[in-house]
C-alpha cells in the first residue's frame, strides 16, 4: 500500500482520529475495529498510515520502524502470513538510565529487542541483505515501552496494526556495537525487573534479528518511505512482555552489548 497515493474511506480516517484523541487526552478509547468495523489487515494498516500522517502535520519525524509478531509459530497460530510493521518518532527515543513519567503514558508495557541503527541512507526500491548491512552502523539492546490507545489492552490484531503497534516510547543502550564484532554469533541475554530474574541466559539468534530488519527496511521501501541515516530498527521481542507500574524498574543485558535499563515515576 502507497500511503502517499492511496484513497482512505472516511470511516478509516475517523478510527485513525480517535486513535489520536486517545494518546492526546490520555485516555484509552474502546477497539476502533469495532467502532469503525475494520474488515482486514490492509484496512488496519491504512489507519495507521493515516495516523502517522496526521504526526507528520503536527511537526513530529520519523525515526525508523519496528517489527511485532516475529515469532513464526505465533504467526501460525494466528493465520498471519509474515510480521507486523509500524514506525517509530524521534520523540519516542528515551536515553538509558532515563526515569520515565508515567503521565506520558496511558499504560505501559515493556518488551526487550535488539535494536539496529543505521549509518546511511538506505536505497529506494528493493532492499538486499547486503545493502542493508553495508548501511547498519551497529546494535543496541533496547526496551519498548507499548502503550495501547485500546482501554484495558482489550485489542484485536487490527486494533494492534492501527495503532501503529501500540508504540509508546524506547529506551536504546548507550554502546554501539558493529555487527563485525559479533560475528554471526548467536546472544546470551538476561532480564530484570525490580531486581529480579524475568530471563535468565536467554538466546538471541542473530541472523533471526537480520532478517527481520531486511523485511522491516523492504516495507518502508514499499510505502516510498525508504530508512534515512540514523534511523532505529525494533527487530522483535525477546521475552514475554511485562506490565509496569510506578515505581519499576527494567534492567534487560546482552552479553557482548552491554545493557540498556529505565524505570518509571
Amino acid at each position: 500500500m502507497n500511503m502517499h497515493t492511496t484513497t482512505i474511506d472516511v470511516r478509516l480516517l475517523a478510527a485513525a482520529s480517535s486513535l489520536a484523541n486517545a494518546r492526546a487526552t490520555r485516555q484509552a478509547g474502546p477497539r476502533v475495529s469495532m467502532c469503525f468495523a475494520l474488515a482486514s489487515l490492509e484496512e488496519a494498516y491504512q489507519v495507521q498510515a493515516a495516523g502517522v500522517q496526521y504526526a507528520l502535520r503536527e511537526g513530529r519525524s520519523l525515526a525508523g520502524a519496528k517489527a511485532g509478531l516475529t515469532s513464526a509459530a505465533l504467526r501460525a497460530a494466528l493465520k498471519v502470513e509474515e510480521p507486523l510493521y509500524g514506525r517509530l518518532f524521534s520523540d519516542m527515543a528515551c536515553r538509558s538510565g532515563e526515569v520515565i513519567a508515567r503521565q506520558r503514558l496511558l499504560q505501559p508495557k515493556v518488551e526487550v529487542e535488539l535494536a539496529l541503527l543505521l549509518r546511511r541512507d538506505l536505497p529506494a526500491g528493493e532492499v538486499s541483505q547486503g545493502q542493508l548491512l553495508a548501511c547498519i552502523a551497529g546494535v543496541v539492546p533496547a526496551l519498548e515501552i507499548n502503550d495501547s490507545a485500546i482501554a484495558d489492552w482489550q485489542l484485536t490484531l487490527l486494533d494492534a496494526v492501527a495503532d501503529n503497534l501500540s508504540s509508546g516510547l524506547y529506551v536504546l543502550g548507550d554502546r554501539l556495537t558493529p555487527l563485525a564484532q559479533l560475528d554471526g554469533l548467536n546472544l546470551l541475554a538476561s532480564l530484570h525487573k525490580n531486581g529480579q530474574p524475568v530471563l535468565v541466559d536467554g538466546t538471541i539468534v542473530l541472523d533471526d534479528i537480520l532478517t527481520t530488519a531486511l523485511w522491516l527496511a523492504r516495507q518502508c521501501a514499499r510505502l516510498e518511505q525508504p530508512l534515512r541515516a540514523g534511523d532505529v530498527l525494533l527487530t522483535g521481542a525477546q521475552a514475554p512482555i511485562l506490565d509496569i507500574v510506578r515505581g519499576d524498574q527494567v534492567r534487560f543485558q546482552v552479553a557482548g552489548l552491554g545493557e540498556v535499563t529505565c524505570s518509571f515515576s
